[in-house]
């Protein structure tokens, strides 16, 4: 035979054989799912023949298919087969079901190609390990603690609920990063609700909200330091306080006995946080009403008050007249009176401005000071 005739069909069956062994189509690949729905990995084969192709996870070395049928135990595990591809499935992914697949031909020697699945979690704030309700004096620090988990790691930020400013190490800011949030020398409009929001790119982003209690002793200030009203009217008093824990408030006229609620005083107080608004109303306005209003704020860090003097208004008037003189044709008439205010102001143990013969003090008209009668006594 001739050698050369001999060599020819041996080298054309050696390329044959090598065309026609399995190979892997394509390369690895990188799979990302959100923790709770389907994941699929995908190998594609070319020339598979006879031979198997199986699943495996990498890290337990456990085999999961091997061809069309499903060898591990695990009900979400699936295998399917399309034009020269074999598809993994794992139904209702969970974060433990993260890392290395692979895909292997039994083949002499076996060819691999590995997969990764990635397990994305949406963030999750661990109530356990980060502040709840935390309870601080004026003037101290606080640091508050927000611990998020998630995949991948979540991005914590800070902000107050009512979106106002606040200070960070002597900086004012509207919000801040971190998983910590130190506040120093903290002050009483600090006092509220601020959120903690987590996020890391998977929907969707959670918040706690963390309660800041800012104990601080009481201010008290009236609206007016003096207010006048007519006999027979109801008077309003307003007094704004701030204070922390919610203060004990109660209104004293001059005798400094406490006021109650009845037919002639009627007092109420509206809170939003740590500021406060209460209300006297005195009906029936008279002159044992007139003087001095105190308004009382206290609570566990100290007291204060504040004072109003109320009086009362009047209105009169002179009738214009005309006077005939003989001596004269001429008609002689007084200037027209104005009405004036008549300010009356009660006499009281803690404000004696006035003598013990004073009770009040009269504003006299444009007429009355002309027709006065100032000259030095004898």
């Amino acid at each position: 035979m001739n050698v050369a005739h001999f060599i020819v069909p041996v080298l054309l069956l050696s390329v044959v054989y090598a065309k026609d062994e399995p190979k892997f189509l394509g390369t690895e690949s990188n799979v990302t799912v959100v923790v709770g729905r389907d994941a699929i990995l995908t190998c594609k084969v070319e020339n598979l023949q006879s031979y198997k192709v199986a699943w495996l996870r990498v890290d337990t070395q456990t085999i999961l298919t091997i061809g069309p049928h499903v060898i591990t135990k695990n009900h979400r595990v699936g295998v399917s087969r399309g034009d020269q591809s074999w598809s993994l499935t794992l139904r209702d992914v969970r974060p433990a079901d993260g890392g290395r697949y692979m895909c292997q031909i039994n083949t002499e020697p076996m060819i691999t190609q590995t997969h990764h699945l990635h397990v994305f979690v949406p963030p999750d704030i661990m109530d356990s390990d980060s502040s709840g309700e935390v309870i601080v004096r004026e003037g101290d620090n606080v640091s508050l603690h927000c611990a998020a988990s998630g995949t991948p790691p979540p991005t914590v930020l800070w902000r107050r609920e009512d979106s106002a400013v606040f200070k960070v190490d002597k900086e004012t800011v509207s919000k801040w990063s971190g998983v910590w949030l130190n506040m120093t020398s903290v002050t009483r409009d600090m006092n509220g609700a601020h959120l903690c929001i987590a996020t890391n790119g998977v929907p969707p982003s959670v918040s706690k909200r963390i309660l800041l209690h800012v104990l601080c002793k009481p201010t008290a200030r009236l609206t007016q330091k003096m207010l006048g009203a007519y006999i027979g009217e109801t008077v309003i008093l307003q007094c704004r306080i701030e204070a922390n824990p919610p203060p004990i408030v109660y209104w004293t006229h001059i005798d400094g006995n406490k006021l109650y609620n009845g037919t002639k005083y009627e007092m109420n107080i509206n809170s939003q946080g740590y500021k406060h608004t209460a209300i006297l109303r005195v009906k029936n306005m008279s002159r044992d009403d007139i003087g001095s209003y105190y308004c009382y704020a206290e609570n566990s860090m100290g007291t204060a008050r504040d004072d109003i003097t109320v009086y009362t208004l009047a209105t009169t008037s002179t009738t214009t007249t005309t006077t005939e003189v003989t001596t004269t044709p001429e008609q002689v008439t007084t200037t027209p009176v104005q009405a004036y205010a008549e300010l009356e102001v009660k006499n009281h143990e803690e404000t004696n401005h006035f003598s013990d013969e004073d009770s009040f003090v009269v504003v006299l008209s444009q007429h009355q000071m002309q027709n006065l009668d100032l000259s030095p006594s004898s």
